[in-house]
């Protein structure tokens, strides 16, 4: 009976302590615009008419990160600064990857408190608020995740079943090539690396995973700016014999995680 009690407390406390904080839209992807809408009534905070963010990612599950808009504990930056919509209401918009300068497939949760610039007072830490995982739309072609920097595992694909191209609905031994380009004003080839052997997930899905740094190698002090992929194949001619074929250039471009 007491535990069942103390569960009870618990979850009425947890209850309240969320009731202060909401989230629109109410579910999100590491990519979509999320408004945070913070009651600092009954905070620590409170009465306050101004009001930082303090934001962290993956509480609990490691690979997290402070929020680059943080600035200082004693010191927050001006871009962590929320909107006052009335006496203790406070708004505050932001995108996890340019928030936390990290990539779709690294960002899991995120939590966050309100705090006075100086650090002197602060409301309690509200988390985690999970991130939904991207949903991809079937294509002919795709890579995962949809935003990535260079130094991110990339995963490219081909759906087969969806080729409109008669050649790649029948190709067969398929490989991919890749091409990396540095980050110039112009770009200009940094590596090719070709006949990459594709992985066969399902009878029409096939798909190559790479970690550039580690399939190419990079002069000292080179960024890379973007990348294309191609799946090339065989099929077989009239006679029988195997006739090389390939799908289009795709290109991706890398972004910036400051």
């Amino acid at each position: 009976m007491k535990k069942l009690i103390l569960s009870i407390i618990f979850t009425l406390s947890v209850a309240f302590t969320f009731a202060q904080v909401t989230l629109s839209p109410a579910t999100f992807t590491s990519e979509d615009e999320v408004t945070i809408t913070l009651d600092i009534s009954s905070t620590g905070m409170a009465g306050q008419s101004e009001v930082y963010l303090w934001m962290f990612s993956n509480d609990g599950v490691g690979g997290g990160k402070d929020a680059l808009t943080n600035g200082q504990w004693g010191s927050s930056s001006e871009s962590a600064k929320m909107t006052r919509v009335s006496a203790n209401i406070f708004t505050y918009k932001f995108t996890g990857t340019t928030q936390f300068g990290q990539s779709p497939a690294e960002l899991i949760n995120f939590g966050f408190l309100g705090k006075s610039k100086d650090g002197t007072k602060q409301t309690a830490d509200f988390k985690p608020f999970k991130f939904d995982p991207l949903v991809f739309t079937p294509a002919q072609f795709r890579i995962f995740p949809a935003k990535l920097d260079y130094t991110d595992m990339s995963t490219v694909y081909f759906h087969q079943d969806l080729a409109t191209d008669q050649n790649l609905q029948r190709m067969f031994d398929i490989k991919v090539t890749l091409t990396f380009y540095n980050d110039a004003a112009t770009p200009v080839v940094v590596a090719t690396r070709t006949a990459l052997v594709a992985t066969k997930v399902s009878n029409t899905l096939y798909s190559y995973s790479f970690i550039p740094e580690r399939l190419i190698t990079l002069p000292a002090g080179t960024k890379l700016g973007k990348f294309s992929y191609q799946f090339t194949g065989s099929i077989k001619d009239a006679t029988g014999a195997n006739v090389p074929t390939s799908g289009p250039v795709n290109e991706v471009t890398y972004t910036v995680f400051n």
